[in-house]
């Protein structure tokens, strides 16, 4: 048995009934588990088996008893393991009647199913999938139009194809030959962050591939992306009437290249220019 509580003051005690295998799931990650709580007594008060359904959530967001969001974290696929979690790391003081009297520690039998980096798509169709391995840090994202400076180490199948930094204008990375799965990836990613972000073919090189970066095509690529900095861009309204004036010089510019087929803006999004610091 381990302490598994970042404090290491014996919150959460983890007893591994069956041994897992690979990786485990990161912040944000959507995780697949079944469960049963139990009282110290042995009485069951809630089991996902029961209902025959899995439950899921975000990891480490909160949507959780903070025991499970520092528990979970440690589990691997197919691991099935005993979650001891005192009162602090469950339902406190007052509990959650009927079912959970006051102040009481509880044992959580958990079996990892699955789990996959958030899905940062429009569309939800699992096409850039991000897992956070070094939290970043304030409350905003870049938004287009932002200067963001980046760094990244791109593979294909474990093997290490590009290792790059740039600093661009999101949501004009084509003209940097940046794929659009990164740009994506930005738009969910704080200061600071690192994270490992899989890319289907769809939103990286196509069916085509890159010769030069030897990306077969139909390939999907998996990138460890830091977004170091960035600038956050001004609204419109915000402008006065210089900026207004470069604004649609640069607006202008984008749309000469869009036309050359180098960069696709999309009409709905606000493109300005980077002018405001990060808040």
């Amino acid at each position: 048995m381990v302490d598994v509580s970042k404090a290491q003051d014996g919150g959460i005690i983890k007893k591994i009934l069956t041994e897992g295998a690979g990786d485990t799931p990161s912040t944000g990650n959507e995780v697949s588990v079944h469960y049963t709580g139990r009282l110290l007594d042995g009485s069951v008060f809630d089991s996902s088996k029961d209902r025959d359904q899995l439950f899921k959530f975000k990891v480490g967001t909160g949507q959780v008893i903070k025991g499970w969001d520092e528990g979970i974290v440690t589990m691997k696929r197919g691991e099935v393991a005993i979650l001891t979690c005192k009162p602090e790391y469950a339902y406190g003081a007052s509990g959650s009647p009927p079912k959970i009297p006051p102040n009481s520690t509880l044992e959580f039998e958990v079996e990892m199913h699955d789990f996959y980096g958030e899905d940062c798509t429009e569309s939800s169709d699992g096409g850039v999938l991000k897992s956070t391995t070094v939290a970043g840090t304030g409350l905003s994202n870049p938004r287009e139009g932002a200067t963001v400076k980046i760094s990244w180490v791109m593979s294909h199948m474990d093997r290490e194809l590009e290792k790059r930094s740039a600093e661009f204008i999101l949501g004009d990375g084509a003209a940097h030959d940046i794929v659009p799965g990164i740009e994506t990836a930005l738009l969910k990613m704080k200061k600071g962050e690192t994270a490992k972000v899989t890319v289907k073919s769809l939103y990286a090189y196509g069916n085509v591939g890159n010769a030069e970066l030897a990306v077969p095509g139909a390939a999907d690529l998996t990138y460890l992306l830091t977004l170091e900095s960035f600038e956050q861009a001004k609204y419109k309204y915000e402008m006065d009437g210089a900026e207004k004036i470069k604004f649609a010089e640069q607006v202008k510019q984008w749309y000469q290249r869009r036309v050359r087929g180098c960069v696709h803006i999309h009409s709905t999004i606000l493109i300005s220019l980077p002018l405001a610091p990060v808040i």
